[in-house]
């Protein structure tokens, strides 16, 4: 039977290269019992690691500023939202079973919280 949890441990095997024949194998063989469970499973993990790498993105990014801003001004200044929440889309940890990330409206305002906030840096001047 094709199942995610056998889906998701064939493509965890398929990351070492003396297993991919194998996999190729137990996978041609799901593709013959049920194509089109193999390919509504296969969608599902690509979302999961689109979304894996978009959050990866996101962290990387930030990495160089992250020890020098506070996340938790961020979530509530901009978001209205606590700490937890941004950084849980910041480094893409499971919420409820998925990877939570940003909606792309959400990217738009991190990056205007960030501009304002350099923006608001720059204008300071120590006399």
């Amino acid at each position: 039977m094709v199942t995610k949890e056998r889906m998701d441990e064939l493509k965890k095997r398929f990351e070492n290269p003396d297993d991919r024949e194998a996999v190729a194998a137990e996978l041609a063989s799901l593709c013959d019992e049920d194509i089109e469970a193999v390919c509504e499973i296969t969608r599902q993990q690509m979302a999961e690691t689109h979304a894996e790498v978009d959050a990866m993105l996101v962290k990387e990014q930030l990495k160089e500023i992250s020890p020098m801003i506070s996340l938790s001004y961020i979530a509530k200044t901009y978001f209205n939202k606590t700490r937890a929440w941004l950084c849980q889309r910041v480094n893409g940890s499971i919420v409820n079973g998925k990877p939570a990330e940003f909606t792309e409206e959400e990217k738009k305002t991190l990056t205007r919280a960030l501009n304002d906030m350099g923006r608001q840096l720059m204008s300071v001047s120590i006399s």
